[in-house]
């Protein structure tokens, strides 16, 4: 690996992370906890400084989140793959070398509705478009709902 970045250093940087729940597991109750967040960014910050002696949080927040999109990736990669119905042969293997170190991650890795912000400004609301009927004539109506 490049950077200090160690096959090893990532590893055992990865199991720090893995032990702090706080950091990564939203659907529990320490994850709201922010003693406990600055605790454990602080001993991930502290293990990053033997290799980098300029690394702060917001380095280690970025080392994070840089690892986990590469990984999201390739889980998008593997559902996709099972989705369309491939035999167990033909599923895709990823090919990270970390993907398995952050499977504990995986089932906070949710798909989040995307939002349409292409009107430039405009109206934002989603379209609604209802027929109306009235004397065997039909009427197009395009209704604007704001949330």
């Amino acid at each position: 690996m490049e950077n200090g970045w160690s096959t090893q250093f990532t590893t055992d940087f990865l199991a720090m992370y893995r032990a702090n729940p706080c950091l990564w597991k939203i659907s529990d109750k320490v994850y709201l906890n922010r003693n406990k967040k600055n605790e454990a960014y602080r001993q991930l910050v502290d293990f990053c400084k033997t290799q980098f002696p300029e690394a702060n949080r917001d380095f280690v927040v970025k080392k994070i989140q840089s690892l986990r999109g590469s990984f999201r990736k390739e889980l998008k990669k593997v559902n996709l793959s099972k989705r369309s119905g491939a035999s167990s042969d033909d599923v895709y293997t990823p090919s990270l070398w970390y993907f398995n170190l952050l499977l504990f991650t995986s089932d906070c890795e949710t798909a989040s509705d995307s939002i349409d912000n292409t009107n430039n400004g405009e109206d934002a609301g989603p379209q609604e478009v209802i027929n109306i009927q009235v004397s065997e004539k039909v009427f197009t109506s395009a209704l604007y709902n704001t949330i």
